[in-house]
């Protein structure tokens, strides 16, 4: 089988943990898997399982490829995400003997662009398609939270498009929001990871925050949910106002402010950390070329090198192919 999955920005302003789009920068894996079974139960652990019938058998390229070179030895997330969406069948369930994997990825690594969540699907949408012949989103999506715990970037990259995460009891769904279709993408990825994972940048982040910031909060999403719609330019600077996540996050990116206002001047509508960080996503329409570069040249200003990118707003999320 065939897996392709996008990457995904999340955090999009004040929509911490709530809100992620998708872009057209994609993982792939080509899987196969011998007929022969056996029981997870077989095994000292799933990790064993991974290190005998997955490991010797993986090809990585694109970014994976110097990931897999630095950290040797580690896991592939896509194979663990696979043996933990099987285990939610139970350890009676049957794994195949021999898993063979070619995994190329473009998404840069631990830059906020949802690299582990685009993992984590491919892997939960194997584990969908191993049981029953095919990978329904719905239940994929559902593996994914469980097994990374990001439902924003889940479910961009399983269904694709802006996607709001919603809590209603104890249920977590997705939610496809309206975007105007002139509004575009430019991006800008360091070419150093500037923190260790998600997590740590997390623990920067306040426990609570003051009534008057929790109603700015509030107002700033709605307003660039607003402008998202409508494509107004002002509706989505405002909206991108935070006062939870970005400015405890954004002393990691040297020149934060330098590169927002580049990117603004070269008519970006407004600019954003993406994810945890270090990329920077800025929205407008027309050309995104001069706006992403205007970041790039900004980075550099303060020492670092980038890439300038523009990818497409991805509207497929998750695509699973049997070959």
């Amino acid at each position: 089988m065939h897996i392709s999955v996008p990457a995904s920005s999340a955090n999009l302003g004040p929509g911490f943990d709530t809100l992620a789009l998708a872009l057209d920068i994609r993982l792939h894996a080509t899987v196969e898997w011998s007929s022969d079974r056996v029981l997870l139960k077989e095994f000292d652990s799933p990790l064993d399982w991974w290190h005998k019938a997955v490991e010797p058998n993986t090809n990585y390229g694109g970014t994976l490829l110097e990931f897999s070179i630095d950290h040797p030895g580690e896991p592939n997330l896509l194979a663990t995400s696979f043996v933990k969406a099987i285990l939610r069948a139970g350890p009676e369930y049957h794994l195949p003997k021999e898993l063979k994997c070619a995994v190329k990825s473009d998404i840069v690594i631990a830059q906020g662009l949802g690299s582990s969540a685009a993992a984590t699907v491919a892997g939960a949408a194997l584990a969908e398609f191993w049981r029953k012949g095919e990978a329904n989103k719905d239940v994929v999506f559902q593996d994914a939270i469980e097994i990374e715990g990001h439902p924003d970037n889940a479910a961009a990259a399983s269904y694709g498009g802006l996607q709001a995460a919603l809590l209603i009891g104890n249920d977590t769904r997705a939610s496809t929001v309206k975007m105007h279709d002139s509004i575009k993408v430019a991006l800008c990825v360091p070419r150093e990871t500037l923190k260790e994972n998600t997590n740590a940048t997390r623990s920067w982040l306040p426990e609570q925050l003051k009534r008057k910031e929790a109603v700015s909060n509030q107002r700033s999403l709605l307003t660039l949910l607003w402008g998202l719609r409508t494509a107004e330019a002002k509706a989505i600077a405002a909206g991108f106002e935070d006062r939870l996540h970005v400015p405890h996050r954004k002393s990691m990116i040297a020149g934060y402010e330098d590169i927002v206002r580049s990117a603004i001047d070269a008519g970006a509508f407004g600019a954003t950390i993406s994810g945890a960080g270090g990329s920077m996503i800025a929205l407008g329409t027309g050309d995104m070329k001069p706006i992403a570069e205007a970041m790039q040249a900004a980075y550099k200003r303060h020492g670092m090198e980038s890439h300038a990118l523009t990818p497409a707003i991805d509207h497929k999320g998750l695509i699973v192919e049997k070959l």
